[in-house]
C-alpha cells in the first residue's frame, strides 16, 4: 500500500531518493529515519511505490521519500517498471531536493545519467551521494576523483559536492539533514545586484565573450530575479550570439565565484532589456 505523504506548506520540504536499482537508496532511508520501514533486497524491484517519512530539524519538517529503483530507457517496459517510473516521475514533480544515489563501487553508467538528466530537467536541486564506500576502501581516494571530475566536466548548471557514505556504516545523518536545511534556506534568498556583478566583473576579466560575425556580445548586467529554481537575467548586446561553450564556461564561473553548490541554474539572455523592469 501506498504510504506517500505530499508536503507543501511552508517549513517543508519534500525530497525524492533516487538512483538505479541495488544502489543503497532504501538502507539510506532506513538510516536517516531511523526505522526499517522501506523493505531492503538485492532483488531489483522490491520498492515500487514511495514510501515516505517525516522528519524535523530544527524548524524544517523535511518530508524523506524513498522510491524504486529506475532502469534505462531500453529496459524499462515491463509493468512493474512503468508504474516505479511513473511513481518517480510524480515524486520528482513535488520535491524541491533530489538525493541522487551512485554505487561508489561502480563506474558511472548510461542509466545514471539518464536519471541525473531527469532530475536536472526538473529543475531540482540535487545532493549527490556517492554510497557503498566501505567497498573501495584501498581506492577511496581515486573513487572520489573520478565522480568529483565526471559530474563537473559534463554537468555546467550545477555545482556538485559529491558526498561519500557507507550507508551500512557511516550514514552521516546530521551531516545531511545540515546539507538539507542549508539547500532550504538558499532556497529562499535572492541575491543582490551588487554581489552578482563582482562576480559578472571577475568573469569578464578572466574571459570576454568571443567575437561573433566581426562583433563582440557584450554582457552589461546580472540580476538574480528568482530563488527555486534558481534563475538569473543577463542584460547587454548581441546576447543571441553567444556560444554555447561560452554560456557553458560562463554559467559554471558564476556557480564558482558565488558559491552555489548542488543548486540548479539558469541564466537568461536579454538584449536592450532594462534590468530594472518587472516584465
Amino acid at each position: 500500500m501506498e504510504n506517500h505523504i505530499n508536503i507543501l506548506m511552508e517549513n517543508h520540504i519534500n525530497i525524492s531518493i533516487i538512483g538505479k536499482p541495488n544502489v543503497g537508496k532504501s538502507t539510506i532511508f532506513n538510516k536517516l529515519i531511523g526505522s526499517n520501514i522501506s523493505e531492503v533486497s538485492e532483488i531489483s524491484g522490491t520498492t515500487i511505490y514511495p514510501i515516505s517519512s517525516l522528519n524535523d530539524f530544527q524548524d524544517l519538517s523535511i518530508n524523506l521519500i524513498d522510491l524504486g529503483g529506475l532502469k534505462k530507457k531500453a529496459k524499462s517496459h515491463d509493468k512493474k517498471q512503468k508504474l516505479i517510473t511513473s511513481e518517480t516521475i510524480k515524486s520528482l514533480n513535488k520535491s524541491q531536493i533530489v538525493f541522487f544515489i551512485l554505487d561508489a563501487n561502480d563506474s558511472i553508467t548510461k542509466n545514471d545519467k539518464q536519471l541525473f538528466r531527469l532530475a536536472l530537467n526538473k529543475l531540482k536541486n540535487i545532493l549527490l551521494i556517492v554510497n557503498k564506500t566501505d567497498l573501495v576502501k584501498e581506492n577511496l581516494k581515486k573513487k572520489e576523483m573520478y565522480f568529483k571530475n565526471f559530474f563537473e566536466k559534463n554537468y555546467p548548471n550545477i555545482l556538485i559536492k559529491p558526498i561519500f557514505i557507507s550507508a551500512l556504516k557511516n550514514i552521516r545523518r546530521d551531516f545531511l539533514f545540515k546539507k538539507i536545511y542549508e539547500i532550504y534556506l538558499n532556497s529562499k534568498k535572492i541575491l543582490n545586484n551588487k554581489d552578482v556583478n563582482i562576480a559578472l566583473k571577475n568573469i569578464l576579466e578572466k574571459h570576454q565573450p568571443p567575437f561573433s560575425k566581426k562583433s563582440r556580445p557584450i554582457i552589461k548586467f546580472l540580476r538574480h530575479v528568482n530563488s527555486e529554481p534558481m534563475i538569473f537575467k543577463a542584460f547587454g548586446n548581441k546576447l543571441t550570439f553567444l556560444s554555447k561553450d561560452y554560456k557553458n564556461f560562463f554559467l559554471k564561473q558564476l556557480l564558482i565565484h558565488l558559491k552555489i553548490f548542488n543548486q540548479i541554474v539558469v541564466i537568461k539572455y536579454l538584449n536592450n532589456k532594462n534590468p530594472y523592469s518587472k516584465s
